[in-house]
């Protein structure tokens, strides 16, 4: 009966316009789809740090503080997982839900280059670094692997999973295009001319760290393979943290619009159906934003503004076609930048925080622990939400230059964020130890101030 249900959710999905991959749900216990979520795909390589996060997924959810009602990744076909605890009403409202995502994952541009098979590509990953495991010792393949989830946010999804090395230095001859009045210089200029390439490394500011490690630091092929393997899922999830307000939205707002529409549920589990459907939709604690709320409220705001600017003639589009171009160019960035107006900022009673000081944060100031709102303006609330969305949610770090075989690596925003020291000389230490040569980091302190740390291979 289930099953019957869900194949009508289907229909009445794609009879309004959703496009999306064979769609398989798995019903499993709350302990597996706990550890899928501690691991973002259903088998992955062993790391100890997954194991932290699946207790305290585990633990919240004992305590009631959180719970997981689904997990759908991103894949042909999508494969998802409902919770075998929930109601048949809350898992049909999922199924809705995994629709949404559904057609998301495949018809959202920056999602058109993910490995659409990395459930499987996972678990070959798995095996490989087991091997290196039962060859090198546990100790020492989660210690590489410590170093790659380090630094395997610092990306660059520009030039993309798959790069070719700088070109080797070498001298090559162009020839130079004829210029007006040529003809009136005593030296007649050269029609070719000749340019050193590869002259230096990085031949531009490299924003993917593992990627230049991987290619030029003295690596055996097995660290190669490893930091390759965690580079490349890393890759795989990038859309999704870049997606996260939109995606949960876009599919809040099709579970409704499909249980809208679909004429096989009872008066009594679509009032369940609302209850449950509010509960998603709630907006958050007080410092926080709901994803779900944020992007289902700007999507819903979207749909009727440019309805009526379609009435009026002021555009091409109608309210659904809009959210549909929206699904496919938007990330959160531009989908928050382009849509989150100060009408919906005051309607959501939406509010920047922060400290009670304007001085850099001083632990011996009482008054820097006061949280206090700091703005209600639009563009204020906006880069607050944006702030931990920007490259990847980590800092702009760059290798500038390898001179005499030492690296030297520059933070690009140090005159308005700065790095965690703890955490920075750390993974400095981990950067030397793959170099095998000095490092050094070009940062700035609170007080403005240029300073460089440093680290040596052990």
């Amino acid at each position: 009966m289930f099953e019957k249900r869900v194949a009508e959710l289907e229909q009445v999905a794609r009879d309004l316009g959703l496009d999306f991959f064979p769609t398989t749900f798995e019903v499993v216990p709350q302990d597996i789809m706990t550890e899928i979520a501690a691991y973002g795909l259903p088998t992955r390589a062993r790391h100890w740090s997954y194991g932290k996060v699946y207790q305290s997924q585990r633990l919240y959810g004992t305590m009631g503080l959180s719970k997981i009602y689904e997990i759908v990744l991103n894949s042909n076909p999508c494969l998802a997982f409902l919770l075998d605890t929930n109601s048949e009403i809350a898992n049909l409202l999922v199924a809705a839900h995994v629709f949404g995502h559904g057609d998301f994952f495949k018809n959202n541009e920056l999602f058109a280059t993910t490995n659409r098979n990395m459930v499987n590509k996972a678990v070959a990953h798995a095996q490989r670094i087991d091997a290196y495991i039962e060859r090198y010792g546990l100790e020492t393949v989660e210690h590489l692997m410590d170093i790659g989830f380090a630094l395997d946010r610092h990306i660059d999804p520009h030039k993309g999973l798959e790069r070719q090395p700088y070109p080797q230095r070498q001298v090559v001859e162009k020839e130079r295009p004829a210029l007006p009045y040529d003809d009136l210089f005593a030296t007649p200029q050269p029609s070719v001319v000749y340019e050193v390439v590869g002259e230096r490394l990085p031949p531009h500011p490299e924003r993917d760290l593992l990627w230049f490690l991987i290619t030029y630091a003295p690596l055996e092929e097995w660290q190669r393979d490893v930091l390759q393997i965690i580079r490349e899922e890393s890759y795989y999830f990038y859309p999704q943290f870049m997606t996260k307000i939109l995606n949960e939205g876009w599919a809040s707002y099709w579970h409704a619009e499909i249980f809208h529409h679909w004429r096989g549920v009872s008066p009594e589990e679509m009032i369940e159906f609302a209850r449950l459907h509010a509960g998603v939709v709630n907006p958050g604690s007080r410092l926080s934003v709901n994803p779900y709320y944020l992007g289902y409220s700007i999507l819903v705001d979207i749909e009727k503004r440019w309805d009526r600017l379609h009435e009026a003639g002021e555009s091409s589009l109608t309210g659904r076609e809009k959210l549909f171009e929206v699904r496919r160019t938007e990330d959160d960035v531009s989908f928050l930048r382009n849509y989150l107006t100060p009408q919906l900022v005051e309607k959501l009673e939406l509010f920047a925080y922060g400290s009670g000081c304007a001085h850099p944060p001083n632990q011996r100031c009482p008054r820097c622990q006061d949280v206090v709102i700091t703005s209600r303006e639009r563009d204020a609330v906006l880069e607050a939400l944006l702030a931990p969305r920007y490259n990847y949610g980590v800092p702009r770090i760059v290798i500038s230059e390898v001179r005499d075989g030492v690296l030297y690596l520059e933070h690009l925003d140090r005159t308005t964020t700065f790095l965690d020291r703890h955490y920075a000389e750390q993974t400095l230490a981990y950067i030397a130890e793959l170099w095998r040569r000095p490092v050094h980091l070009i940062t700035g302190d609170e007080r403005g101030r240029e300073v460089t740390l440093s680290a040596q291979p052990r």
